[in-house]
């Protein structure tokens, strides 16, 4: 009896221990599975601090930029560019709040048009943005201060051009030719497949990055060559100031703005082999990167532009 009880105890033991290695993993998988985050709700967490940052500093920037500009009696062709650009700060600053809306209730509650008008806001303050830094720094390069009439001419061209044709273009088209659900918005990937929108985002890609790196190249030989001629006084002169402001918005620009695009390349290469949409939260924080450029103002009081 004390045998048969013996041999009868190792057996159980070692069922015990064959058993323990499975159920163990099998407890740490699903413990793995529950506390795993999911990488959507790792990005909202990110979008959600990255513009409110921008909403308060691009905020404060602009009241404290305007009231500068209202205490300057005469307009200069820097000022008429800096106050369009306040203008345009403005207006996507007032589209962040239903972004956060959105990103924080996980549910677009203002219908689909107005969902396409805060899309279409991001795109043009990004673009126009982008234009009036070129209009900067290009007047700085070739000393066009003076021709007041043509900057004013050339910035009503844009604001016209975006306001006629842009944007109700992109309104009419964009988000249209799928079908989505209502309460979600800033989710139009599904027209990055066609071959109309593809055609359209490497022109705008080539053309941006093309830009970006002439201008680059100007500059940077612009600033070497006027900090050879001036030292060691160099930040005594007003040229080499004036090439110093050119040169903070087309960092500005790099920073901001290039990451969106080079990625936009990826993101459109890789569409079709993303079946469960995890590019979709990276391009929306490549995004919301771009808004951060309404800091500009901000930087310029703090004195970094200087």
């Amino acid at each position: 009896m004390c045998l048969s009880s013996y041999f009868h105890i190792q057996f159980t033991l070692k069922e015990e221990l064959r058993r323990m290695p499975n159920s163990s993993i099998t407890q740490h998988n699903l413990s793995s599975n529950v506390m795993l985050p999911d990488p959507s709700e790792r990005l909202h967490s990110i979008l959600i601090p990255l513009y409110i940052i921008n909403l308060a500093g691009g905020t404060l920037g602009v009241i404290m930029m305007s009231h500068q500009l209202f205490q300057r009696r005469p307009q200069t062709v820097m000022t008429v560019i800096i106050s369009n650009l306040l203008v345009l700060h403005t207006f996507m600053l007032l589209s962040i709040p239903f972004r956060l809306s959105y990103y924080i209730l996980r549910e677009w509650k203002f219908g689909r048009f107005p969902c396409k008008l805060a899309s279409a806001i991001i795109y043009f303050h990004m673009y126009t943005t982008f234009v009036f830094y070129v209009g900067i720094i290009t007047i700085r390069l070739f000393q066009l201060e003076s021709r007041k009439w043509f900057t004013a001419a050339w910035v009503a061209a844009v604001w016209l051009l975006g306001a006629l044709v842009i944007a109700p273009v992109f309104l009419s088209y964009y988000g249209t030719s799928k079908t989505y659900h209502s309460s979600e918005c800033f989710q139009f990937h599904k027209e990055i497949r066609e071959t109309p929108m593809v055609i359209t985002n490497y022109c705008f890609i080539g053309i941006f990055v093309s830009v970006c790196a002439l201008l680059t190249t100007i500059q940077l030989s612009v600033i070497c060559r006027l900090a050879a001629k001036y030292w060691p006084d160099t930040r005594s002169h007003v040229e080499f100031r004036a090439q110093a402001k050119s040169l903070f918005f087309l960092l500005v620009s790099l920073v901001c703005f290039v990451p969106h695009h080079v990625f936009r390349v990826y993101y459109i290469q890789n569409y079709a082999l993303d079946k469960d949409h995890k590019l979709l939260p990276y391009n929306e924080i490549f995004l919301a990167l771009t808004t951060m450029c309404c800091l500009d103002m901000l930087f310029f009081i703090a004195g970094i532009a200087h």
